[in-house]
C-alpha cells in the first residue's frame, strides 16, 4: 500500500466514525427503541469508541459531551496521520493549522447549538418538548453571561405577543461569530505566517 492509499483509508475510517457518532447522537435525542436491531448495532460499534471519552469528560447538566470530544480527537488523529504520511516538512505549521482547525470546529459546533436555540425561541417552539429542553440545557452555560439582558417583554417576536426573543442566545451567537473571525485572523496572520 502506498502512503496516499493509507492516508485515504484513515480518512475514510474517520469519516465513517463521524457519521456513526452523529447517528448515535440523533438516536439518543429521538429516543428510538433501544432493542431495534439498527440501534443495537450502532451502540455496539459506537459505544466502545465513546467509552474512554465518557470516563474523561463528565456530563454537564445531564448532557453527554463525549461524542463531541470523540469527534475532535478522531479529527486530530486523522489530520496528524495524514500530515505524517504525506511527509509534510513543516511539522510546527501543520500542528498550528491543526490546533486552529480544532478550535474553529469547536466554535462552529457551539455556534450551531446557540443558533438552534435562538431559532427555536424565534419560532416559539414548545419549551416542554424534549429536544427543545435538551438544546436549552446544552446551551445554558454558553448564554449565562448575557442572561440578564433582554428579559421577557423587552423584545417581542413579531409573530407572537406571548414570548420574547432569546436575546442572550442572539448576543452569544454574535460573540461566537466575532471569536471565530478573531481566531482565524490570529492563526492566519500571526501563527501560520511565522
Amino acid at each position: 500500500m502506498t502512503r496516499e492509499s493509507i492516508a485515504r483509508l484513515i480518512d475514510i475510517v474517520a469519516q465513517i466514525l463521524y457519521v456513526l457518532i452523529l447517528a448515535r447522537i440523533v438516536v439518543s435525542w429521538i429516543g428510538l427503541n433501544p432493542w431495534n436491531p439498527i440501534v443495537r448495532w450502532l451502540r455496539i460499534i459506537v459505544d466502545p469508541v465513546l467509552r474512554p471519552f465518557r470516563r474523561v469528560l463528565p456530563t454537564f447538566g445531564g448532557i453527554d459531551f463525549s461524542p463531541l470530544l470523540a469527534i475532535l480527537v478522531i479529527f486530530f488523529i486523522d489530520r496528524v496521520a495524514t500530515t505524517l504520511l504525506y511527509g509534510s516538512t513543516n511539522i510546527a505549521g501543520s500542528v498550528a493549522g491543526l490546533v486552529r482547525d480544532v478550535i474553529i470546529n469547536i466554535i462552529i459546533v457551539l455556534s450551531v447549538l446557540v443558533l438552534i436555540r435562538f431559532l427555536l425561541s424565534l419560532f416559539n417552539a414548545d419549551p416542554w418538548h424534549p429536544l427543545v429542553a435538551g438544546v436549552r440545557s446544552m446551551t445554558n452555560f454558553l448564554v449565562a453571561p448575557f442572561s440578564g439582558i433582554g428579559r421577557r417583554g423587552h423584545l417581542r417576536n413579531m409573530y407572537s405577543h406571548q414570548r420574547a426573543i432569546d436575546v442572550p442566545a442572539l448576543l452569544t451567537l454574535a460573540l461566537f461569530i466575532v471569536i471565530y473571525f478573531a481566531v482565524r485572523l490570529f492563526f492566519d496572520r500571526v501563527v501560520l505566517a511565522a
